[in-house]
């Protein structure tokens, strides 16, 4: 049994134990984190040599850093950045992990956003770490959620050795203001914190206007995490990436990867690269799916103000609506995914508000897994 310590020992991952449960069993994902997928075979039409260096590659160890070429793809996403200020990972996860461990270590403060993706803020906590939560909050008018940087000061006390974003937020849709994101670096840079921006949903705004620069090419001590299961639809290659001006924050997280993973899947790499290098072509397609099925949930909102109301999503491919009678979210789709194969995410997995719940939108049967929770809510109605 994984014991229950204040220190040096993971607690048990809620979101991922509840996935486990019902990811591959629920007939309709209404919680998705990520956008939609296709196959191999479309990937690789993609590029007129890729099913030749495919079948060419040999199978033994890669990189540890990551391939040449699928690093110099990626850096060439950033401006100022070179194949140096890439290193590749086995995930979104396993970038997280590999870093804590490299930079943190007991008494360390921590500034996390939250709610957040658990592991941003356990892995620090495992690690000994003081853990502030800086908490994002909906505006009075209900139009966006809100993370106040004047609020960063009394939760650092401008000794964070780590200051955590994830922007587009997971999993409330929250996308900082220019000036708001602008004034967390300086924060940051007067202080000398690191600066992680956990940026899997960029790409995935609203509004392409209000993206916002990458924290690598923003600030000299900022890290960017990314990965190509959520806005390219790809998680089965389980490739994703850091990205710094911070050689050696890159060393050190090298040495810490030579105890897990080693080196990424070299098929994986060969896949990846074919995706970032079409990464505006796979990302285009992806965002008319969010746009479509965005329009279909502000309808759905609409027509039943009495099972939940939401603050539109400014970013991502995910939402926090709640439920109107502020009962428990967790009861609620455990019901619906027995009597509907419909699943939502409680928003308890996320340490809040249990009535507030995790509604996804990048796939594209979201239309369909909409239409039967629509079903299931008008016939649990009574007759008047």
């Amino acid at each position: 049994m994984l014991k229950d310590m204040t220190m040096g020992f993971f607690r048990p991952f809620e979101l991922e134990r509840f996935f486990a449960r019902h990811e591959f069993s629920a007939r309709y994902l209404l919680c998705s984190s990520d956008c939609e997928s296709f196959p191999i075979r479309e990937l690789l039409a993609m590029d007129p040599d890729a099913i030749d260096r495919l079948l060419d590659l040999r199978l033994g160890y890669t990189e540890t850093r990551g391939a040449p070429s699928l690093r110099m793809a990626i850096a060439d996403l950033y401006a100022g950045l070179g194949v140096n200020g890439v290193f590749v990972h086995s995930g979104a996860e396993e970038a997280i992990l590999n870093l804590c461990m490299a930079m943190l270590a007991a008494g360390d403060r921590v500034v996390v956003n939250a709610p957040c993706y658990q592991s941003l803020s356990e892995i620090p906590r495992a690690l000994g770490c003081d853990v502030q939560p800086w908490p994002l909050r909906q505006l009075s008018d209900g139009t966006r959620w809100f993370l106040d940087p004047a609020e960063l000061p009394a939760l650092s006390k401008g000794k964070a050795k780590l200051i955590v974003l994830n922007m587009p937020h997971n999993p409330t849709g929250a996308l900082m203001l220019r000036d708001e994101f602008e004034a967390v670096v300086d924060y940051a840079r007067r202080t000398g914190a690191l600066l992680l921006v956990d940026e899997v949903y960029r790409r995935l705004e609203r509004d392409p206007a209000r993206r916002l620069p990458s924290v690598c090419e923003a600030y000299e001590n900022g890290v960017a995490l990314d990965v190509l299961s959520k806005h390219s639809g790809m998680a089965g290659l389980r490739i994703g990436w850091l990205v710094s001006q911070r050689q050696d924050v890159l060393d050190q997280v090298a040495v810490v990867k030579d105890y897990n993973s080693i080196c990424a899947s070299g098929p994986s790499e060969v896949l990846a690269e074919i995706a970032v290098r079409n990464l505006d072509r796979i990302v285009g397609r992806n965002r008319s799916i969010v746009t479509r099925n965005l329009t279909l949930l502000d309808r759905f909102f609409l027509s039943q103000p009495d099972f939940a109301t939401w603050t539109p999503p400014e970013g991502g491919s995910i939402a926090f609506p709640r439920l109107t009678d502020g009962s428990d979210a967790e009861r609620l789709a455990e019901r619906l995914v027995a009597e509907s194969g419909v699943l939502l995410l409680p928003g308890k997995y996320y340490g809040y508000d249990p009535a507030h719940f995790r509604i996804g939108f990048g796939r594209a049967n979201m239309p369909e897994a909409l239409e039967q929770l629509d079903e299931w809510l008008r016939l649990r109605k009574p007759r008047q």
